[in-house]
C-alpha cells in the first residue's frame, strides 16, 4: 500500500510536470509569434533633413538587429508635403496592425497623434522643434507627462546660435529679414526666439509671412526692399521647401542668408547651423527598439536632443557686399 501511495504521488508529479511544460512550450511559441514586428517610418516630406533622420533610424534598428525581412517589416511612408495624404497615411497606419511607427518632423508628430489618439500603435517621434507646443498632449519632459503610448525627442534648432554666428562674421549687423509659415508650430517656436535673441544683440527682426511655398519669393523680394541686411531661415517646412526662391532673392539683393539647415548650403547660403539629423535619427531609433523590446515608456521623458552642427559656404561671398568673415568657422 506504501509503494503504491509512492507511485500515485510520483504519477501526480509526472503529471504536473507534463501540464507545466506543455504550458511553457505554449508560452514560448506565442512568444516566438512576436518576434516578427511591423514597424513603420512616417516622414511629412523627402528632404535631406529628414532623409538623414529617417536614414539613422534605420541604422539603430539595424544595430539592434532589426533588419527588414529578417524578424521585422519596415514600411516607409512619404506625405511629399502633403497634408491631406499626410492624414491618410496616418490612418493607414494605425488600421494596419503595426507594433510601432517612428514619424519624423513635427506635422508627422501631429496627424500621426491625431489619428491614434486611442493609443492603437506605439509611436515613437523625432525631428520635431518643439513638441511641447505640438498639440499632441506633451506637456512637460517628465515621463508622466505625455500620453502613455507617445514618446520622442525634440529637435529644436539652435536658433541663438545663428544669430550669435551671423554677428560673429558681420559685427555690423542690424537688420534681419525672415519669411515664416504661420500654420507652422514650429516656425512660430523658432520666430518667437529669433525675436528675443535679435532684442538682446540689439538686431531689428523684420518678418513676413506666408501661407504656400508659392508666396516665398515675392516675400522674400518685399523684404530685400525693405533695407534688410540679411536673411534668415529657421525651422519652417513650408518655407524650407521653398528655400531656392530665398536664395534667389538673396542673390538679387547680394545679401547672404543664415539658416539652421545644415545640409543646404550653397548660393547665398553664408552657412547653415543646426543638428545632425542623423544622430538625431539614431536616438529615436534606439527608443523605438527599447519600446519594442520591453521598455515602458512611462520611464521615458521628452528631451531636447540636438547635436550641433555646421557648415559654411566660402562661395556665398562672391555674391555679397559687404563681406562677412568667415575665416573662424572654416
Amino acid at each position: 500500500m506504501k509503494h503504491f501511495n509512492i507511485l500515485k504521488a510520483i504519477l501526480a508529479l509526472a503529471i504536473t510536470a507534463a501540464v507545466l511544460l506543455l504550458l511553457d512550450l505554449e508560452n514560448r511559441e506565442s512568444e516566438k509569434k512576436k518576434e516578427f514586428f511591423q514597424i513603420a517610418i512616417y516622414k511629412i516630406a523627402s528632404r535631406m533633413v529628414l532623409d538623414e533622420t529617417e536614414n539613422g533610424v534605420l541604422d539603430a534598428l539595424a544595430e539592434r538587429g532589426y533588419v527588414d525581412g529578417k524578424n521585422c517589416a519596415i514600411k516607409k511612408y512619404c506625405a511629399e508635403g502633403d497634408m491631406p495624404t499626410g492624414n491618410m497615411i496616418a490612418q493607414t497606419i494605425v488600421n494596419g496592425n503595426y507594433d510601432i511607427v517612428v514619424s519624423v518632423s513635427t506635422p508627422a508628430l501631429q496627424t500621426m497623434a491625431n489619428a491614434n489618439k486611442e493609443g492603437k500603435v506605439k509611436h515613437v517621434f523625432c525631428a520635431v522643434t518643439d513638441p511641447f507646443i505640438s498639440g499632441v498632449g506633451i506637456t512637460g519632459s517628465a515621463p508622466d507627462q505625455h500620453p502613455p503610448h507617445l514618446v520622442g525627442i525634440g529637435t529644436f534648432q539652435p536658433v541663438e546660435r545663428a544669430f550669435d554666428t551671423a554677428r560673429e562674421m558681420y559685427p555690423a549687423l542690424k537688420k534681419v529679414g525672415v519669411v515664416w509659415c504661420t500654420s507652422e508650430v514650429c516656425s512660430e517656436a523658432c520666430v518667437i526666439l529669433a525675436r528675443k535673441k535679435c532684442k538682446e544683440l540689439g538686431i531689428e527682426l523684420v518678418e513676413m509671412s506666408v501661407e504656400s511655398s508659392t508666396q516665398i519669393l515675392e516675400t522674400a523680394m518685399s523684404l530685400t526692399m525693405r533695407g534688410v541686411e540679411a536673411l534668415w531661415l529657421g525651422g519652417d517646412n513650408v518655407v524650407e521647401a521653398g528655400i531656392d526662391q530665398l536664395i534667389n532673392a538673396a542673390a538679387r539683393a547680394k545679401i547672404p542668408l543664415f539658416t539652421n539647415n545644415p545640409y543646404k548650403v550653397y548660393g547665398n547660403v553664408i552657412f547653415g547651423v543646426g543638428a545632425k539629423y542623423y544622430d538625431v535619427g539614431k536616438t529615436a531609433g534606439t527608443m523605438a527598439v527599447d519600446v519594442l523590446e520591453g521598455k515602458s515608456t512611462s520611464e521615458i521623458g521628452t528631451e531636447n536632443v540636438v547635436p550641433n552642427y555646421i557648415t559654411v559656404n566660402p562661395e556665398a561671398l562672391k555674391n555679397m557686399e559687404p563681406k562677412w568673415d568667415i575665416s573662424k568657422f572654416q
